[in-house]
C-alpha cells in the first residue's frame, strides 16, 4: 500500500483515505445532510463523531494501545497552596506540605481508579502543575473514562527529541561577572530537563575520574554529599523518570525511574551527553588547564584567563542546578511534561522550596503547533512563576536548512518562553591539515599585517572517513590540481587524467563559478577521484567557514579550505612541492574568527511570523562549536553545535538577572534579556535578519543583568515583542492604521528620557510603525506608549526579506546516495521586521539603551465573486452560458487575483474545535472539495485532450500558516474504479525544499513510488498564489501522470483526507476525510474558460472578467470557485458564514436553487450579488503545466541531521 510514512515528518492519512475509497460505495442521491449526498449526488462528508467533550478526535478514533494524558479537573497543587505573592515570586513558597501532599494523594488515587476502570497501565501523574496521569493501555477502554466527572481532557501525547570559553565572551557574561555587579546566578536553581547530568565530571565539583562515573552507575538514587562523587552544592537534587534503555520512539519501551538522574555514556549517536553539555554550558564551575574544578573568584577572572582554561565556565557558574532526566540513551521521550511538573517539587515532598526558578528545554518537535500541550505547560508554568528557556531548533527534520517556515515548533513556540536561535560568536573550532612540504610551512597573511610560517591549514575535514581508523600511509600525500576541464570533480577523469591523479591527493572547486550552483555531491567527487587512484581531496569553498560539514566518502580522506588559503598554496601544489598529513589528533585543534561574525548558524530554524499573533525566536545567543563537559571522562570536554547548546547560555543569563533582580516575574526577565540584546545578526551579505528568524538579537549578558527599565508589548507582556500579525487589507486606495500600546516600566530610583526611533529589517513600501519621538518614565512609573503601524494599500508590494534563501533544493537519498531531487523559488511572506530603539535623550552619543522587536505582515486582499446566486442556463438542453466577476481585484507589486474553478465534490461541515485534538487542526478541517480539468477546453479548440490537466481544489474551515510537515492533505485515485487505489496526490514540501508539493505517488504491485513532484497551486514561489495564511490550496497533474486519456475516457473516483503530526503520532488516522467521488476529467459535468491568470488551472479574478460555463446536457451540479486572493472572512460557521474565499454556486434552470451549505443548518443562500462588471473581453486560454522534476524513486532511508 502506499507509504503511510509512521515517520516522522509525515501522516498517516494516506492509509485513511485508501481505507475510505476501498470501503464505501457510490453515494446515493439525497438531500444535502451530514452524512448524505445532495440532489446531484455530490457526497457531503461527517463531522468527527460527537462523543464527550472530554474526548479529543484523535481519542474518539483512536484503536489499539495508546499513551495519553489524563487531565483531572482542579488547580495543580502550587496553585492551589500557593498566595499570590509567591507565583510573581514577591516571597518564598509558603509550607502546605500537608495539602499538597493530599492533592498528590487525590491525584494518584484518581489515577488508579482510572487504571482500574479503564484496564490502562499507570505511566506517571503530575500535580503540581496540573492534575492529571499518563495511562498506556487500549484506546476503547480508556475512552469509557469520558463519562467520569473528574476528567476534563483525554489527549494522546506525542514524543519530543533532543535538539565555551569564547561563548562566555561572546554574550558578555565574563563582564556580567566581573564588573562591580558581580552576578553569577547565585541562589538561582535552574532545572536541566533532559538526559541527565554526569555530576561525577569535575565542571560540576566532582572527583573527575572514570572511576567515580562507573561507581555512580551502579546507584539508584542521588549520592549524599559525603560520597565523594557529588558536589551537592551545585547538582542539589533530580530525578530519572526514565531509566537507560527508555525510548519513546519503541511502542514497548515503558519507563523504569529511579532517583539517580546521572547522564548516559553516549555510544555513537544518541541522547546521551546532551544534558551534561547543556548543564555546563548553563552552570559549570569551569575546569582548570590542569583538569581541577574551578573554586576562584569569578569577578577577577580576565578574557585570556577563560582562553586559557580547559572548560569555560557556564554563563551562570554560582547557579544550582536540578537534573530532571526525561531521556534514556536513546530516541525520544513521552515524559516531558512529568518532567516539567517534577521542576515545581522535585522530590515530591510538598514542599516547594526546592522548586527550579528556571527550566532549561534543550528538546522539542519540530513543525509541532503552538497549541501543542507541551507548550501549553510552559505558560502555565510562567504564570507560577518559573520561566522556561527553550531551544529555536535546528530543523533536523528538514535536513538541517533553518530557513524554513514554522520549522520551530513545540515547546519553543509557546509565548511565555524564552526561545533561542543559534548565532555563530567571533569564533570557531576549526580542524587543522598539516604541511609536510615545505619543511617549514609556507608564510601566509596573518591577521596583523605581518606574514609567518604556516604548518598547519585551516578548515574542516570529510565526515565519512574514519581518520581514527586508517593507516598512516593513507594520511599523507603530494596535492596535485585538477584539470581546468573538471575543476569540480563531477565528472569521471580520464586514463590520461588519472595518469596523473594517481597517488596524490586532488584540490577541487566546490563551486565552478560565482553562481554558487552546485552540480553534483562530496561523495561523488570523492568517488570520482578514488576511481582515478587519488588519494585524498582538497575541497575549495568560497564561503568558509562553512555551516554544515561534508561528506566525502569512506574511502579516501578530505578536508575542506577557503578561498584565501587555497590561493597561498596554488604556488606549491603546481610546482609538486605541496605534501599534506591528515590526523584525528588535528581535529578541533584551534579557533579562527568567523566568516559570519555574530551571524546565523543555517540550521538555527525559523519561527512563528505572526499568524497566531506571536513571532519567534525571542533572542540568539552562540551555539555554535561549543566546547562543554562530556560523559564518563571526568575532566574532558567536547564540541557540539546546535540552538540545544544555544538555549542553555540563556538560561544561564538568565539566573544572572534573577539574581541582579529577584522580584522580577518571568516575564520581566524575559524582557531584560530581549531588550538588552543589542547586536543585530547578518547573513553573509550583510543584510539584517528578521525577527522571526534570529528574535531581538544577540545576547548581552551584561546589559541584562542591569535592566531596570523594561518594555514589553501591553496586551501580551508574556511575549514581549510588538507583532501586529498577518494584516489583511482591500486595496480601497485608503490609508490603514493599527495601534498597539508598549509598557515602559521603571524599576529604578531615578527618572529616565529616552528618545526613540524605528531600526529597520525588511520593508514593504507604504507600511511602517510610527514611534513617538520622546518617552520620560518617572521612578517606579509604569507609562503606555502607543505603536501604529501604518499601511497605505496603494503602495503594497510582495517584498522579500533581503536575508532569505530565495532559492532552495530539496536533498533525499536516492539509489543509496544523497542528491538534489527538485529545486524551486521557496514561498515567502512579506514582512516588515525591525526593532524600537531607545536612546538616552540626554547624551549625544546615540547609545542603544533598550529594543523591542516589532512585526507586522500586511498584504492586499480581494473581494471577488462570481455575480449572482446561481449559474442559470436557459433550458434543460443549453450547456453553455457566462458568468460575470466583481468586485475588487488586486494587481500590483507582485499581486494579482486569481480564480480556480471546479465541479464541486463535497461540501463538509465545520467540526466544533472542541472535537479536535487541538485547535490548530481547524486548517485540516475540510470545508469544500472540488474537481477539474481542461481536457475539454482542449478538445474545443482543436488540440490534444489528452495533453490537459487535472485539478482538486480545496478548502478548509481553518487556516494554515503554511503547509510544511506538521500538517497534509491527500487525494487519492482509483483511476480504473476497480475499488483499490491507483494513485495518491500528496500535498507537502520535500526535505530542505520550503515550499509544498503535489507528490504524485503511482502503485506499483505492493509498492509506490513517486513518479513526479509539481509546486502546489502550479507555481513557485517567484509568482503569488497567496498560498501561506489562507484556507484554499489547488493541486494540478498532467492526466498522462495518471494514465488518463480520451481513448479510455470514463469516470474516475477520488477522496481526499487530512491530518496533522500532532493527529498522527497520538494515533489518529485522519482530521476529517470525505468518502469516494465520481469525476470524469474528459466530460465533467461542469467546466470553465476564462482568462488565464499565468498559471495552470487558474483564472484572473478580475473586475468585470467572464468566466464561460459548459455543462453536460441536463446536469445541474454546483460550482465551487475558489478565489485565491480574497481575505480569511468569518469561518466560524455560523449562521451559514464560511468564509470568502470559497464560494459554491448552484447550476439551475430556473430563478429558484438551493446552495449546499457546509455549515449547519443549511440555510437559503442570500444574494450576493454584486454591481454588474465592465463588457466583456476575449482573452486566451491557458492550457500548460510547469515542469515536474525529473521522476524519481521513493527515497530507500529516511535520514536527519544530528542535533
Amino acid at each position: 500500500m502506499p507509504p503511510n510514512h509512521r515517520r516522522r515528518g509525515a501522516l498517516g492519512c494516506l492509509a485513511a483515505a485508501t481505507s475510505i475509497l476501498l470501503a464505501l460505495g457510490t453515494p446515493a442521491s439525497a438531500d444535502i445532510n451530514p452524512g448524505g449526498t445532495n440532489e446531484n449526488g455530490q457526497y457531503v462528508a461527517n463531522p468527527a463523531p460527537q462523543n464527550s467533550d472530554a474526548l479529543s478526535p484523535t481519542m474518539k478514533k483512536a484503536e489499539g494501545d495508546v499513551l495519553v494524558f489524563v487531565k483531572f479537573k482542579g488547580q495543580g497543587a502550587y496553585e492551589q497552596t500557593q498566595p499570590n505573592e509567591v507565583l510573581h515570586n514577591k516571597q518564598e513558597p509558603v509550607k502546605k506540605q500537608g495539602e499538597a501532599t493530599s492533592i498528590k494523594d487525590q491525584v494518584e488515587n484518581q489515577a488508579r481508579q482510572a487504571a482500574q476502570d479503564s484496564g490502562a497501565e499507570i505511566r506517571y501523574t503530575v500535580h503540581n502543575t496540573m492534575r492529571g496521569a499518563a495511562l498506556h493501555g487500549d484506546a476503547e477502554k480508556i475512552r469509557s473514562l469520558a463519562g467520569r466527572d473528574d476528567v476534563e481532557r483525554i489527549t494522546p501525547i506525542v514524543a519530543k527529541k533532543s535538539m565555551n570559553a569564547y561563548s562566555d565572551i561572546d554574550s558578555k557574561a565574563v563582564q556580567a561577572w566581573a564588573e562591580s555587579t558581580g552576578y553569577t546566578g547565585k541562589g538561582v536553581k535552574i532545572a536541566v530537563v533532559d538526559s541527565g547530568i554526569d555530576y561525577t565530571h569535575t565542571d560540576f565539583g566532582g572527583p573527575g575520574t572514570k572511576e567515580a562515573y562507573e561507581k555512580a552507575k551502579t546507584l539508584t538514587d542521588l549520592p549524599d554529599a559525603g560520597s565523594g562523587l557529588i558536589d551537592r552544592s551545585k547538582v542539589v537534587g533530580g530525578i530519572d523518570l526514565v531509566g537507560d534503555g527508555y525510548n519513546a520512539l519503541d511502542a514497548g519501551s515503558t519507563p523504569k525511574p529511579d532517583s539517580n538522574p546521572l547522564d548516559c555514556r553516549p555510544e555513537g549517536y544518541g541522547t546521551g551527553g546532551h544534558g551534561t553539555h547543556v548543564a555546563g554550558t548553563a552552570a559549570g564551575y569551569g575546569v582548570n588547564a590542569d583538569g581541577s574544578t574551578f573554586r576562584g573568584d569569578y569577578s577577577k577572572l580576565t578574557e585570556n584567563d577563560l582562553k586559557n582554561m580547559k572548560i569555560g565556565p557556564g554563563s551562570a557558574p554560582e547557579a544550582q542546578l536540578l537534573s530532571i532526566r526525561v531521556f534514556g540513551c536513546q530516541g525520544s521521550s513521552n515524559v516531558v511534561m512529568q518532567g516539567l511538573d517534577r521542576a515545581l517539587d522535585p522530590n515530591e515532598d510538598g514542599d516547594f522550596s526546592d522548586r527550579a526558578n528556571i527550566i532549561n528545554l534543550s528538546l522539542g518537535s519540530e513543525f509541532s503547533p503552538a497549541d501543542d500541550p507541551d507548550s501549553a505547560m510552559v505558560d502555565a508554568l510562567a504564570q507560577q512563576g518559573i520561566l522556561t528557556v527553550t531551544a529555536a531548533g535546528n530543523a533536523n527534520e528538514f535536513n538541517g536548512v533553518g530557513d524554513t517556515y514554522s520549522d520551530s515548533g513545540s515547546p519553543a513556540n509557546a509565548a511565555s518562553s524564552i526561545s533561542v536561535a543559534n548565532a555563530n560568536g567571533a569564533m570557531s573550532v576549526s580542524d587543522q591539515l598539516k604541511i609536510v612540504s615545505p619543511e617549514n610551512g609556507i608564510p601566509l597573511d596573518f591577521i596583523d599585517g605581518t606574514f609567518r610560517d604556516f604548518k598547519f591549514i585551516d578548515g574542516d575535514y570529510s565526515l565519512n572517513f574514519p581518520l581514527d581508523k586508517a593507516p598512516a600511509d593513507k594520511l599523507t600525500g603530494y596535492v596535485t590540481l585538477a584539470p581546468e576541464r573538471n575543476r569540480d570533480g563531477c565528472k569521471p577523469f580520464t586514463p590520461e587524467e588519472a595518469e596523473k591523479i594517481k597517488g596524490k591527493w586532488v584540490m577541487l572547486d566546490w563551486e565552478v563559478d560565482y553562481s554558487y550552483k552546485v552540480e553534483c555531491t562530496s561523495a561523488e567527487r570523492f568517488d570520482h577521484v578514488a576511481q582515478a587512484g587519488g588519494t585524498g581531496v582538497l575541497l575549495v569553498l568560497k564561503d568558509y567557514p562553512a555551516q554544515q560539514g561534508f561528506g566525502g566518502n569512506a574511502t579516501i580522506p578530505g578536508f575542506r579550505i577557503n578561498t584565501a588559503f587555497a590561493a597561498d598554496i596554488k604556488p606549491y601544489v603546481e610546482a609538486g612541492t605541496f605534501k599534506v598529513e591528515a590526523n584525528e589528533a588535528y581535529k578541533k585543534a584551534t579557533h579562527i574568527p568567523t566568516r559570519l561574525d555574530f551571524g546565523l548558524n543555517s540550521m538555527s530554524s525559523r519561527g512563528q511570523h505572526g499568524t497566531e499573533g506571536f513571532i519567534k525566536p525571542d533572542v540568539a545567543a552562540p551555539g555554535v562549536d561549543i566546547f562543554s563537559a562530556s560523559v564518563g571522562q571526568g575532566t574532558e570536554g567536547v564540541y557540539n553545535t546546535g540552538t540545544s547548546m544555544a538555549a542553555p547560555h540563556v538560561s544561564g543569563i538568565a539566573a544572572q538577572v534573577m539574581q541582579a533582580h529577584p522580584d522580577y516575574t518571568p516575564a520581566m526577565v524575559k524582557a531584560a534579556i530581549m531588550n538588552s540584546a543589542d547586536t543585530n545578526l547578518t547573513n553573509n551579505a550583510g543584510s539584517k535578519y528578521a525577527v522571526d528568524r534570529m528574535g531581538s538579537g544577540f545576547v548581552n549578558a551584561k546589559k541584562a543583568v542591569n535592566a531596570k527599565v523594561l518594555v514589553y508589548d501591553e496586551e501580551n507582556p508574556e511575549r514581549v515583542s510588538l507583532s501586529f500579525g498577518v494584516l489583511e487589507y482591500p486595496l480601497d486606495g485608503e490609508g490603514h492604521t493599527v495601534t498597539r500600546n508598549i509598557v515602559v516600566r521603571n524599576m529604578d530610583s531615578v527618572a529616565h528620557t529616552y528618545e526613540l526611533s524605528y531600526q529597520y529589517g525588511p520593508e514593504i513600501p507604504g507600511s511602517r510603525p510610527e514611534v513617538p519621538p520622546l518617552v520620560t518614565v518617572e521612578p517606579g512609573e509604569t507609562v503606555k506608549v502607543p505603536i501604529t503601524f501604518s499601511t497605505y494599500t496603494p503602495f503594497l508590494e510582495k517584498t522579500i526579506d533581503p536575508a532569505l534563501e530565495k532559492e532552495q533544493t530539496a536533498m533525499a537519498y536516492v539509489n543509496g546516495q544523497y542528491q538534489p531531487i527538485i529545486s524551486g523559488k521557496r514561498q515567502y511572506i512579506a514582512s516588515v521586521s525591525g526593532r524600537i530603539i531607545f536612546e538616552d535623550a540626554n547624551q549625544d552619543d546615540g547609545e542603544e539603551l533598550i529594543r523591542l522587536p516589532v512585526h507586522a505582515a500586511p498584504k492586499p486582499i480581494s473581494t471577488m465573486k462570481v455575480q449572482g446566486s446561481e449559474i442559470q442556463f436557459e433550458n434543460g438542453k443549453a450547456t453553455e452560458t457566462t458568468v460575470k466577476l466583481a468586485g475588487q481585484d488586486v494587481n500590483q507589486g507582485g499581486y494579482r487575483s486569481m480564480m480556480g474553478a471546479f465541479e464541486l465534490g463535497a461540501a463538509s461541515p465545520r467540526i466544533p474545535t472542541e472535537n479536535l485534538d487541538l485547535p490548530s487542526s481547524q486548517s485540516m478541517d475540510l470545508q469544500y472539495v472540488g474537481a477539474a480539468s481542461d481536457a475539454p477546453a482542449l478538445k474545443a479548440a482543436g488540440q490534444n485532450p489528452n495533453d490537459g490537466k487535472i485539478y482538486f481544489g480545496i478548502s478548509t474551515w481553518g487556516i494554515w500558516d503554511s503547509m510544511h510537515p506538521g500538517r497534509q492533505l491527500q487525494v487519492t485515485l482509483d483511476t480504473n474504479r476497480d475499488g483499490k487505489p491507483d494513485y495518491n496526490l500528496e500535498v507537502g514540501p520535500e526535505k530542505g525544499l520550503d515550499y509544498p508539493l503535489v507528490k504524485v505517488w503511482k502503485a506499483n504491485g505492493d509498492t509506490w513510488e513517486i513518479t513526479n513532484r509539481y509546486p502546489l497551486n502550479g507555481a513557485w514561489g517567484d509568482t503569488d498564489t497567496n498560498i501561506m495564511d489562507t484556507n484554499v490550496m489547488v493541486l494540478g497533474v498532467p492526466l498522462k501522470d495518471l494514465g488518463l486519456t480520451a481513448d479510455t475516457a470514463s469516470s474516475i473516483d477520488y477522496a481526499v483526507s487530512t491530518n496533522t503530526w500532532s493527529n498522527a503520532k497520538a494515533g489518529g488516522d485522519y482530521v476529517d476525510a470525505t468518502e469516494k467521488i465520481s469525476f470524469n476529467p474528459f466530460a465533467p459535468k461542469v467546466w470553465f474558460e476564462g482568462e488565464s491568470a499565468g498559471v495552470p488551472g487558474l483564472f484572473a479574478d478580475r473586475n468585470g472578467g467572464e468566466v464561460k460555463v459548459h455543462r453536460v446536457e441536463g446536469e445541474k451540479p454546483s460550482a465551487l470557485f475558489l478565489h485565491l486572493h480574497n481575505g480569511t472572512g468569518d469561518l466560524s460557521g455560523q449562521n451559514g458564514a464560511a468564509g470568502e474565499r470559497a464560494q459554491v454556486v448552484p447550476l439551475s434552470e430556473q430563478q429558484q436553487s438551493s446552495l449546499p451549505s457546509p455549515s449547519e443548518p443549511t440555510e437559503s443562500p442570500k444574494d450576493s450579488s454584486l454591481p454588474g462588471p465592465s463588457e466583456p473581453t476575449e482573452s486566451p486560454k491557458d492550457s500548460s503545466l510547469p515542469g515536474p522534476s525529473e521522476p524519481t524513486e521513493s527515497p530507500k532511508t529516511d535520514t536527519s541531521l544530528p542535533k
